[in-house]
């Protein structure tokens, strides 16, 4: 079965119709093989979005400079690249991996996107994916990478098993470049204004057709900024699918002044809807378009469809699905008091599958810090509670009587009947109480006399 790429999404399994909804008039195949591999990587295939990715925080530094971007390492209330809550080492990724990867068998994508980049910091990088191969052959290892190392590393990268890359290239003309980097760092130099800018885009080619053909499925990203990358988007793609890219991904860019960015602060505004099409239908010409990106932090965790694993998403409970939140600090035991957690596993039960399949993790700011009694600080309190609006139940060891009374007005069941249990032990627990109860109330429904 050929791959067509013509609606919403740009890699799929399964043919397409002949429209095309984002405007391009041309439609793209892609391989059997290729299909096969980007079947369980959400962010190469729309119709994967059932598989959660992992990414590990485990690359600070970076090694050029971007207008657009503001790393934060202690960030929990921003989604957006370049921010985590904490950075870990390479051994401290591994260990979430195990504790996530026992809980959510639909963990496919393990990658790294920073916050800085994957091979600015290659140590850190190559040790983290080593430790992820050897623990779990099946993981599909992935890098983010603005390129300016790719061509040095490309080997090293296919060495440890990288099967997807993602590149970010925001033009081909050095004097466009300039106004989206100040410096890069390179061969032990800072290099800024147009010597910058050629260097960097000579290497991001270069590295880009290593990789592709040492196998990898490249993904180019790119930040459509409005006056200055706009009008040259279809040069770009026409370059860097010659060169063996796959897919590109037209991201717009984030420019709230509050983020700290340079063009932020300067009021460098972001694409409209209608410029961001337009420039997706310009490239649709060469390439497949990838439409769906969430533009997720460093540290996200779950289905890209839920997210970025930082924030609750705004579907109401309308779907009907019953999603349970574990209050926790990263631990495998339910041991965290509602008020002390800085994050909240999310889980949804699939009744086909008789179990909770692990959706996101969302990071929130604690309120409590004392051993018992807690501040009134409303905001935070009110922070929790919407990052998990969308949860039928609540799992902590410890919850004060006022949450508990609040999120039972919102619906919400809080449950410590499982303190200090393991989180796996208590949800198969809780999904065969609720499966048993959705079967008893559907046979009683079924032996219910009707009298018209």
């Amino acid at each position: 079965m050929e791959l067509h790429t013509d609606e919403r999404l740009s890699a799929t399994t399964s043919s397409c119709p002949s429209s095309q909804t984002d405007g391009a008039s041309v439609s793209h195949l892609l391989p059997k093989d290729v299909q096969q591999q980007i079947a369980r990587h959400p962010c190469y295939s729309k119709q994967a979005h059932q598989y959660a990715r992992m990414h590990l925080p485990v690359a600070p530094a970076c090694n050029i400079q971007c207008n657009y971007c503001n790393r934060k390492y202690d960030c929990s209330n921003e989604s957006r690249p370049g921010v985590v809550s904490h950075l870990v080492d390479p051994h401290g990724a591994l260990k979430q991996f195990r504790a996530i990867k026992k809980r959510a068998p639909n963990l496919t994508v393990v990658g790294i996107a920073g916050p800085g980049d994957a091979l600015a910091n290659p140590k850190a990088t190559f040790s983290a994916l080593k430790l992820i191969r050897d623990e779990d052959p099946s993981a599909q290892l992935c890098i983010s990478t603005n390129g300016l190392m790719l061509a040095d590393y490309a080997d090293a990268l296919a060495a440890h098993g990288v099967n997807h890359l993602t590149i970010t290239i925001n033009t081909i003309r050095p004097e466009i470049a300039a106004q989206i980097y100040p410096w890069i760092y390179y061969d032990h130099q800072r290099l800024r204004g147009l010597e910058a800018a050629e260097r960097l885009i000579r290497n991001q080619l270069a590295g880009l057709e290593a990789a592709a053909k040492l196998g990898m499925l490249v993904k180019v990203n790119t930040v459509l900024i409005p006056g200055i990358n706009d009008a040259d988007i279809a040069e770009l793609s026409a370059a860097v699918k010659a060169r063996g890219a796959l897919l590109h991904n037209i991201m717009p860019l984030i420019s709230a002044a509050e983020h700290g960015t340079y063009f932020g602060v300067t009021g460098q505004r972001g694409p409209t809807e209608a410029e961001l099409a337009s420039a997706r239908e310009a490239s649709g010409q060469f390439m497949p378009q990838m439409t769906h990106c969430q533009q997720c932090r460093a540290d996200a965790v779950g289905t890209l469809g839920g997210g970025c694993g930082t924030e609750a998403d705004n579907a109401s409970k309308a779907d009907n699905s019953f999603k349970v939140a574990v209050a926790t600090n990263g631990e495998p035991l339910i041991k965290t008091h509602f008020g002390h957690a800085q994050q909240f596993e999310i889980y949804r039960l699939d009744p086909q599958a008789g179990e909770f399949q692990f959706l996101e993790r969302r990071q929130v700011a604690q309120y409590c810090n004392g051993e018992s009694a807690c501040p009134d600080e409303e905001a935070d309190k009110q922070a929790m509670f919407k990052a998990i609006e969308d949860c039928r139940m609540v799992l902590c060891s410890r919850i004060g009587i006022a949450p508990w009374r609040t999120l039972e007005q919102m619906g919400i069941t809080p449950n410590v009947d499982h303190a200090f249990a393991p989180i796996d032990v208590a949800l198969a627990a809780i999904a065969n109480s609720q499966l048993a109860a959705t079967t008893h109330s559907q046979k009683e429904s079924s032996d219910e006399v009707c009298h018209y």
